[in-house]
């Protein structure tokens, strides 16, 4: 039995071809791992579509080319990135800051309020 060559086949070929096979063997021969990624195996994945500039989409391709990977794993990884920098918490140095601010804030505000009074 020769083996089907899905990339000549039409759809309506795949689909006959599947319906009228006893032994998927065929296309587990065919399949090849996919370059491992930075993200385990166990985690769960969505298929999230987006409309991005074409543009951009070519800088990413190069990015990904260049780092021998995916498209999707450099915008995995971007994404991970940019959610992890603004959901991590607020340091005490940067919270100590912060208050300092708003208590000069507060004061210069209450001065100039009494000066304007007097």
């Amino acid at each position: 039995m020769t083996e089907p060559d899905f990339d000549q086949m039409t759809k309506d070929e795949v689909v006959a071809w599947f319906q009228s096979t006893d032994s998927l063997a065929p296309v587990i021969r065919s399949m090849t791992a996919a370059p491992a990624s930075g993200v385990a195996p166990a985690t769960p994945m969505m298929l999230v579509s987006i409309r991005l500039p074409v543009a951009l989409v070519e800088q990413l391709d190069d990015l990904a080319e260049h780092a021998e990977t995916r498209r999707s794993d450099v915008l995995r990884d971007a994404l991970t990135s940019y959610v992890t920098d603004r959901t991590a918490p607020v340091s005490r140095n940067e919270a100590e800051h912060a208050l300092d601010v708003l208590r000069r804030i507060v004061t210069a505000r209450t001065t100039e309020g009494h000066a304007d009074a007097a």
